[in-house]
């Protein structure tokens, strides 16, 4: 890791403020850490190098759940600007895998801050997701990953009058279809989704207008359903 020279001046000015202005030694040892931690995380993700718990671990010579630990402190005392969990999560999903019989998706999330805030709307909403030894398994119904997705400014358009003619035309004879399209609503499609079967729902999927992060989420979602 190279750092520029606008990098380490405007470092050592944060640093000049911690420890020269009357205040030397102030700053525990924890604290310092964390600090430097969140200028290389920063630094990292400004020049688009790793920063997955695996390859900070090697590069700082401490474990992962240190790391980990890191992370979460950081982005507490040091948040980052911008940051958006709902985009970060639509991005995880294309590496997501699909269990067509329990509707239920698994995804591998392995920015911790990322999980912790999935796992807070969740609480928040009375849903849940599935604990495992991998703390970056996210392992939640398919209905749920709707919810998370799906914000509700983007509900009116997603289902309208129109989206609901477009999928009419496509339903033919299927019941799971006609079934949905009695309760046009967003937990009606919550409900679709997890009683659906595969064919349907690559029938149905495509045809719903998506806006912002649920657009990527149910473009990669429906290609994990494809490959299946």
């Amino acid at each position: 890791m190279t750092f520029t020279t606008e990098e380490k001046c405007a470092l050592f000015d944060k640093l000049e403020q911690m420890y020269f202005c009357q205040n030397f030694g102030s700053t525990s040892k924890s604290d310092l850490e964390v600090f430097l931690f969140s200028e290389y995380i920063e630094h990292c993700l400004n020049t688009g190098e790793p920063y997955d718990d695996y390859s900070l671990s090697k590069i700082l010579g401490i474990s992962q759940s240190r790391i980990r630990t890191l992370k979460e402190k950081k982005e507490l005392k040091y948040p980052r600007k911008g940051f958006d969990w709902r985009q970060s999560f639509a991005d995880s999903v294309r590496n997501a895998k699909y269990d067509e019989f329990d509707h239920y998706v698994k995804i591998i999330i392995q920015d911790v801050n990322v999980m912790n805030e999935i796992r807070h709307y969740i609480e928040e909403k009375g849903w849940f997701d599935e604990c495992s030894l991998n703390k970056k398994l996210l392992r939640i119904p398919l209905g749920c990953f709707a919810d998370i997705c799906i914000d509700d400014g983007t509900q009116s358009d997603l289902f309208s009058a129109e989206t609901r003619k477009k999928i009419q035309m496509n339903s033919e004879s299927n019941e799971e279809i006609k079934k949905f399209l009695k309760d046009f609503t967003k937990d009606g499609f919550k409900s679709f989704l997890m009683s659906a079967g595969k064919e349907t729902l690559i029938r149905v999927l495509p045809l719903l207008p998506y806006g912002g992060v649920a657009k990527n989420a149910f473009q990669f979602i429906t290609a994990v359903i494809q490959n299946m």
